[in-house]
């Protein structure tokens, strides 16, 4: 065991070492290979050192691995718990804000809607329509981030409550602040888990905060990305890279084999402005635009 050969800084026995307890141990690996590292304890003797460093090299990569595909399975739970509801939120909104025409109006509308070329489209058997399931896709990816970043808000208040009542040096605000910095693995180490009865708890807690971790770090990392490059014009398309399946390919040399297969004009190619192309693309997308067909 850890206990048996690595020692703290508390003086005990004319050596200046204090052995572990088996809880001391416990918590120092946990710390150790989920990179979180109070510090409140740590090797003094060589061969402690040396095992912190071979643990760490084999311990750390699993634990990260395993704490990342945690935080997808909780990723996928919750968006099957929530979106549901989220929809059915959203068609009910969309239902009641419907614009009201008067009898004149709807006819303008029929007479104009019959004059276009019918369009077919594929009903589910929700009653929803291909362009409304799209849309519904769009907005989940909105939805489902503010979904898992509340969940994440909630799983610390929730775990402070819980904490704060079993840990003997913690009140409320002592108890948040500890699994803030617990689990974004801040690690200060000023506060630690006191209660032996109740550690087994608290790490599988700290264990699933830390996934629940990785997930409203990539929210809010996607976030700052968009806000970084919202307003900026769409420049340089033809060099950006697309990865597919570890090998990539240039943007221009994908739309050339494109129309290649297409058989589209070498002309045409060459004369295709790809940053309106894409720009037109996105504004297709988002609702702004109907179509990227010459009529």
């Amino acid at each position: 065991m850890m206990s048996a050969n690595v020692t703290s800084d508390d003086d005990d026995d004319g050596t200046g070492y204090e052995y572990w307890s088996v809880m001391d141990s416990v918590l120092f690996c946990f710390t150790v290979i989920t990179t979180i590292g109070y510090g409140n304890v740590a090797p003094r003797t060589f061969n402690g050192r040396l095992f912190v460093i071979l643990y760490g090299l084999v311990g750390v990569p699993f634990t990260m691995l395993a704490i990342a595909n945690l935080g997808k399975f909780l990723a996928t739970v919750l968006k099957s718990w929530t979106r549901p509801f989220v929809r059915c939120a959203r068609r009910l909104k969309r239902r009641l804000c419907k614009p009201k025409y008067t009898t004149k109006e709807k006819q303008r509308l029929m007479e104009k809607e019959s004059r276009k070329p019918v369009k077919t489209k594929t009903v589910d058997d929700d009653g929803s329509s291909d362009g409304e399931s799209e849309l519904d896709e769009e907005e989940d990816n909105t939805s489902d981030g503010i979904v898992l970043f509340i969940a994440f808000i909630l799983y610390i208040v929730i775990g402070s409550i819980a904490i704060a009542a079993y840990e003997p040096n913690m009140d409320m605000f002592e108890a948040i602040y500890f699994n803030f910095v617990t689990l974004t693995t801040i690690g200060l180490g000023d506060l630690v888990p006191q209660s032996d009865t109740y550690l087994v708890i608290t790490l599988i807690y700290c264990a699933v905060g830390l996934a629940l971790t990785t997930i409203a770090i990539e929210i809010a990392a996607d976030t700052l990305k968009k806000l970084h490059y919202f307003g900026r014009k769409v420049e340089n398309v033809a060099n950006v890279q697309v990865w597919f399946g570890g090998k990539k390919i240039s943007m221009k040399a994908l739309v050339k084999n494109l129309g290649d297969q297409f058989n589209v004009p070498l002309d045409e190619l060459e004369t295709l402005n790809l940053e309106q192309f894409v720009d037109n693309a996105i504004k297709v997308q988002e609702g702004e635009l109907a179509t990227l067909r010459v009529r």
